[in-house]
């Protein structure tokens, strides 16, 4: 299926889906395939990846699964890094020109707007949502594949009408929706913890056939440290507790019998790690809920946990993105062949609004926007990504800086752009803390 025509495919899609109705997977695919997506969740606090902080339940899943050691985030939040999951697509806000980037709005910031029919303010019948809709779905995939389709969200960035729940049977939005500004300040992050997460995804499991199904679940516990008091490393505890309860509740139940999960985050955080070679301007400002974004992405934004269980016959090693994550998944269902992408296998480019990186093999530039200035850093010997090694190895930088400038034509969304959030936008962002 070619990237190239996203609206021709959907409606291929379309006529396939009709043309096989609810036919059941093929025989040899499990019953039930689970995506369980923790938000904020950095891989260096899980005992499974090698952490002195104890995370006994996720390392249940581990044991009778595979640890994938090179997952990475494909951006450093929610909505960009979601929709690279949820299409297999790469996420940018590249706008043809270096210097500046799209208008971050909710039509923007899934990054997909480059395949929308319409980029102006009054986008046509379903191309105001986030993933435009000629873009096929995770959700509109596993139907295809005959899977009855369960999605259960705490996190309000991927609520209607984004587009994240498209293809999905049932899907359900925990915690509370603002009716108006004066309620946002109100909102309570103890409305959308992992005990109410896991409750509304027991009681749909409890009402459906417990055959064909694909069940994702995002909790937003790790995200919500500071606004539930605590620590990030509490935050984890106290989720990987949850999560026991989680396995308890699907074992009880036989569903976790001829059953795949992927368990991942959609991307890390930046805790107390100091990254600043001398001249490098960071806008890194930690906001009410305590998070640092990136602008530049460093590691510890981007590393992420991947365990599928049980294990898969293929190289636990080998350089995953989120976007893959899509195909890993596709594949699960049924065997398919992977869509070529914008991105070499080893690459990730990272489109910000101040920065734009590329981390190509044990390699990483990122490059100011508003000068232009190029850092490079050698992941293999320097990870904590502390001293510019640019003048070091001028080829190296100016081969990543020409690729940039390639990446960042091809993936950019030329045209009129919608410059203003709107209401439901603002609404969005002041839930989760990323606006006052």
């Amino acid at each position: 299926m070619s990237r190239a025509g996203p609206v021709r495919a959907f409606v291929a899609l379309l006529v396939a889906s009709a043309a096989i109705g609810c036919r059941p997977p093929e025989s040899s695919s499990p019953s039930r395939i689970f995506l369980i997506v923790v938000d904020t969740l950095r891989r260096d606090h899980l005992s499974c990846y090698g952490s002195p902080l104890l995370t006994p339940n996720i390392d249940r899943l581990a044991q009778r699964g595979q640890l994938f050691t090179h997952a990475v985030a494909s951006f450093h939040q929610t909505s960009m890094s979601m929709a690279a999951l949820f299409t297999g697509r790469t996420p940018s806000i590249e706008s043809g020109d270096p210097a500046r980037t799209l208008h971050w709005n909710g039509r923007t910031w899934c990054g997909l707007i480059r395949f929308a029919q319409s980029k102006g303010l009054e986008g046509i019948e379903g191309e105001d949502s986030c993933i435009p809709g000629g873009v096929p779905t995770l959700g509109e995939e596993m139907k295809r594949a005959g899977y009855r389709t369960v999605g259960v969200t705490a996190n309000p960035y991927l609520f209607r009408p984004a587009g994240f729940d498209r293809g999905f049977d049932e899907w359900v939005e925990v915690g509370a929706r603002p009716a108006n500004r004066e309620e946002i300040e109100l909102v309570d992050a103890s409305t959308r913890t992992a005990a109410h997460v896991t409750r509304a995804l027991l009681e749909v499991l409890d009402r459906l056939p417990a055959e064909n199904l694909f069940i994702y679940v995002h909790y937003l516990d790790v995200h919500d440290y500071a606004l539930l008091d605590r620590t990030y490393r509490e935050s984890v505890s106290a989720f990987d507790t949850a999560f026991g309860e989680l396995l308890d509740a699907l074992e009880e139940r036989g569903l976790l019998e001829n059953a795949r999960v992927v368990f991942t985050s959609d991307h890390g955080e930046q805790l107390d790690e100091k990254h600043a070679p001398a001249g490098l301007t960071l806008k890194q400002l930690a906001n009410r809920v305590g998070k640092h974004l990136g602008n530049p992405s460093f590691e510890p934004v981007l590393r992420v946990p991947l365990i599928v269980s049980p294990p898969l016959a293929e190289d636990a090693s080998r350089f995953l993105r989120s976007e893959d994550v899509f195909d890993l998944i596709r594949h699960l269902a049924r065997p398919v062949e992977a869509e070529a992408g914008e991105l070499g296998p080893d690459e990730l480019f990272l489109s910000e609004q101040f920065y734009q990186t590329l981390r190509k093999g044990g390699w990483k530039a990122t490059r100011r926007r508003e000068d232009g200035t190029l850092y490079l850093f050698d992941l293999h010997n320097d990870p904590g990504e502390t001293r510019d090694v640019a003048d070091a190895f001028p080829i190296v930088a100016r081969n990543h800086a020409r690729r940039i400038d390639e990446l960042a034509d091809r993936l950019a969304a030329r045209g009129d752009q919608p410059a203003r959030l709107s209401p439901g936008d603002r609404e969005r962002l002041r839930v989760l803390g990323y606006a006052e």
